[in-house]
């Protein structure tokens, strides 16, 4: 592994320093900054090529250390790029410059309460994630009732069908409605 990511990345992300963060650690795939109040860590992974930012909280004591992506803070936020989906993917490091760069200017731009150790703002980042959490648990278990409910379906198991369905009533399509409602008038009673 060769030093040129830890040095292109201290470059782009000289302006935490500018702004009061002490460069704490430094190896060939993570740059660590710290303030009394907060940390922000840039990291890239060679073998999956991700390149990804993280801020947070210095923990009082008792807590554990908690950090929240810069993709999270972009999806909360709402702000449109393209990063705010999924981290960047560089593969090859000698391509890792403009990356870093955008990184670094997407940090500048839109993480400064963040940077500045906003109890608030990681309060909202926090409840954001959890929702964001949720929201794909729930996703995933509606997948695997309408997967199951599609089997019931096909092998005419109405009453199977009703239960599976009406776990999930209020996310039902037209066309699953439409279903539990004759499985309800035909099933064996």
């Amino acid at each position: 592994m060769s030093a040129q990511f830890p040095d292109m990345a201290q470059r782009a992300f000289s302006f935490l320093e500018d702004a009061g963060f002490r460069l704490v650690m430094r190896d060939s795939a993570r740059l660590q900054y710290e303030t009394r109040r907060a940390f922000a860590t840039i990291e890239w992974d060679a073998r999956s090529g991700e390149l990804n930012m993280f801020v947070g909280l210095q923990p009082r004591k008792g807590e554990a250390r908690d950090a929240f992506s810069l993709t999270d803070l972009l999806a909360m936020d709402g702000v449109d790029v393209p990063e705010r989906k999924a981290p960047f993917q560089v593969a090859d490091e000698s391509k890792l410059r403009p990356f870093l760069d955008k990184l670094a200017e997407d940090t500048r731009v839109y993480a400064q309460s963040a940077l500045a150790g906003d109890r608030m703002f990681f309060h909202r980042l926090k409840a954001f994630r959890n929702a964001q959490a949720q929201a794909c648990m729930r996703a995933m278990e509606l997948r695997r009732v309408r997967a199951e409910a599609d089997k019931a379906w096909q092998k005419r198991q109405l009453d199977q069908l009703v239960a599976l369905f009406t776990s999930i009533e209020d996310q039902l399509t037209a066309s699953e409605k439409a279903k539990l409602a004759y499985a309800k008038q035909h099933q064996a009673h």
